[in-house]
């Protein structure tokens, strides 16, 4: 099964992958002036800029709770010019206490990042990278081997990215191991006023963003979808983001992404009605390292038979082998203690990775 990375020649890439959140109950007109402002300066500077919104989940609402916007920057250092300019220091120097608005930046270079799709369509930061084929597919650890196909003078090879950290749930944790409660980084409706700012993470963090993309899927497959794969999907998901402690989950989104957002953003959007916006599913994840994502796929059974329904009907003499349009892309990174710049100003608790404040 022929799958598509992106191209990581080169030497010296160091990137900037930043989410910026905007979080409200109601979208009031100030709300939608935060937005509006902050969509307007990261187009100035980021190489992209994606569009999400948290997703429902099946569940009826009356509009999104949250609006995110994920910023790509290929080249780390036009990032630090950016946010160092005075209008972007005055927006966020500004935020009222109760603002609700929240970032979570991080440098990444080469050697901790991958980008993996099923078709060849470039999505995050593969926009600017570009892809190339690949056959390395179909096995547990596959995700290690592709981060260590490009190594650089920023990660030792030897390295294991191990966490420092062991959750409340572990029947015998290593001692040498602070064991934190995940559980309490489920978000609330409680407001924590005032700024919380997290400098420096655990090492070997790891941040994923997935997609799932379903462009005018023909009848037989849209099927194939429903009845075969989303079930599995959707329950292998629910677990990730309930099972916290037990699978090492820091923070867990659901969402849906605008594909092709407009130069001037209408924060009014709901993109779960609004269907012409619908591109894609997404959802965003923190992990407290690659071993814990890599032990819960393997172990949960509905992801297990994702992959193997996946392969059948998308692999080599599968139904959907030669003309399938489902898109399925994942993206990750591996990040050490210095690698995020995360704020948080006047957000829920457990927002994002509040929960590491004091860690």
């Amino acid at each position: 099964m022929v799958v598509y990375l992106a191209n990581l020649d080169g030497q010296g890439l160091v990137f900037t992958y930043g989410l910026f959140g905007v979080q409200h109950d109601e979208l009031t007109a100030e709300k939608k002036k935060v937005i509006s402002t902050l969509y307007s300066l990261l187009s100035q500077s980021a190489d992209r800029v994606d569009h999400l919104q948290d997703e429902s989940h099946g569940v009826p609402r009356e509009g999104p709770k949250c609006t995110t916007f994920v910023g790509y920057w290929l080249k780390s250092g036009d990032y630090e010019k950016w946010k160092e300019t005075d209008e972007v220091k005055q927006f966020w120097d500004g935020l009222p206490e109760d603002a609700g608005v929240w970032r979570e930046v991080m440098t990444v270079p080469k050697s901790r990042y991958m980008f993996a799709a099923n078709q060849h369509e470039t999505s995050g930061l593969a926009t600017m990278l570009g892809l190339k084929a690949s056959t390395d597919e179909a096995y547990w650890g596959v995700y290690r081997h592709r981060l260590s196909a490009n190594p650089d003078e920023y990660t030792d090879p030897d390295d294991t990215f191990t966490s420092p950290l062991a959750t409340s749930s572990k029947a015998k944790p290593d001692p040498s191991k602070k064991v934190v409660d995940l559980s309490k980084s489920s978000l609330s409706d409680k407001i924590r006023l005032g700024r919380v700012t997290i400098s420096k993470i655990p090492d070997n963090l790891c941040y994923c963003r997935e997609g799932q993309r379903q462009p005018n899927l023909p009848p037989e497959e849209l099927e194939t979808w429903k009845q075969k794969l989303a079930p599995h999907a959707v329950s292998w998901m629910n677990h990730l983001d309930t099972e916290r402690n037990k699978n090492g989950v820091v923070s867990f989104t659901f969402n849906i992404a605008h594909l092709n957002p407009k130069p001037t953003l209408d924060p009014g959007t709901d993109l779960e009605v609004d269907t012409d916006a619908i591109a894609e599913t997404n959802q965003l994840m923190y992990l407290l390292d690659l071993a814990h994502f890599e032990l819960a796929g393997r172990s949960f059974k509905d992801h297990v038979k994702l992959r193997q329904t996946t392969f059948e009907m998308y692999g080599p003499g599968g139904a959907h082998s030669q003309n399938g349009k489902l898109s399925i892309w994942v993206e990750l990174c591996i990040l050490k203690s210095g690698d995020m710049d995360a704020e948080y100003v006047g957000c829920r608790e457990g927002t994002g990775l509040m929960v590491l404040e004091n860690v």
